[in-house]
């Protein structure tokens, strides 16, 4: 099944003080194109990217105030699929709860809420538009793209078959640098679904207390999840958190051969990676 990232959702506190956070990781981006904004029409939202691809930070209303909607407290994918209705037949089958919606406007786009096994909250949307290089999450035109989103998974295999029965995805091997980090690129405890030959995709991890302390990092990116940024000048930005005090980790490149990586918080508590090819 073809498939691609179309945007990562993160909640946030303050909107307009998050977009300076964020545009300060990832510069500003300039008015987008409308495209696939008008799936979120309902709710408080600042986009970042073009055509809705990209990033979305999203304010979530009290959980008293929210009726048949879906909101989620931590980070989520929205995916770009070829077919709602085959994905709809598969839930249906295996008797798994989801959530269809469709956008109000002239041109209806479908879409999908769906919990896989760890109850991560996956948004499929169907792409009627072809699939191309210049459609999608990685290259926007712009100076960074979105290189992956990592679940944590209390069960690696279910939420992998999950993908691969149920979405129609492909699992890939993890492809490490030879000066690899001290983590475990067992199947059963980290898998990739792969849009690339450098890890590009949706990433599949088993929490792992120690994993932080093991590499000497402040942050640990194994548990709760969290997307991954490539830009093209980290160090530009590493001076810019130096200036700010703002607390990271620097991994240099350990999990994935020829990308140097960074891990941080954003002002919201919310893990993010960061990271250049080099």
């Amino acid at each position: 099944m073809n498939w691609t990232i179309l945007n990562v959702s993160i909640p946030v506190h303050d909107l307009d003080k998050s977009k300076e956070f964020y545009e300060m990781l990832l510069g500003i981006t300039e008015d987008q194109e409308e495209l696939y904004q008008p799936l979120f029409q309902n709710e408080e939202s600042i986009f970042l990217g073009d055509k809705g691809f990209g990033l979305r930070l999203f304010k979530p209303k009290p959980d008293l105030l929210v009726s048949d909607n879906i909101q989620s407290r931590r980070s989520f994918v929205t995916l770009l699929v070829e077919s709602i209705e085959h994905i709809q037949r598969n839930l249906e089958a295996k008797n798994i709860k989801f959530k269809i919606n469709e956008s109000n406007n002239d041109k209806p786009i479908k879409s999908i809420f769906v919990q896989e096994p760890s109850l991560n909250l996956i948004h499929l949307v169907e792409n009627k538009n072809g699939f191309n290089d210049d459609l999608n999450g990685w290259n926007m035109g712009l100076d960074w793209g979105i290189h992956h989103m990592n679940l944590e998974s209390l069960n690696v295999r279910d939420s992998i078959e999950f993908f691969s029965d149920i979405l129609g995805m492909k699992e890939g091997r993890w492809v490490a640098p030879v000066n690899k980090g001290d983590f475990s690129i067992d199947p059963s405890e980290l898998a990739i679904l792969p849009l690339s030959n450098n890890n590009r995709g949706l990433h599949v991890i088993k929490p792992d207390d120690g994993f932080g302390y093991r590499n000497n990092f402040a942050h640990n990116p194994s548990i709760g999840g969290h997307p991954a940024f490539t830009i093209n000048d980290l160090s530009n930005l590493t001076a810019k958190l130096d200036k700010e005090k703002i607390l990271y980790s620097d991994a240099k490149v350990y999990a994935m051969p020829g990308f140097h990586q960074i891990y941080l918080y954003d002002i919201n508590a919310n893990m993010l990676e960061i990271n250049q090819a080099v």
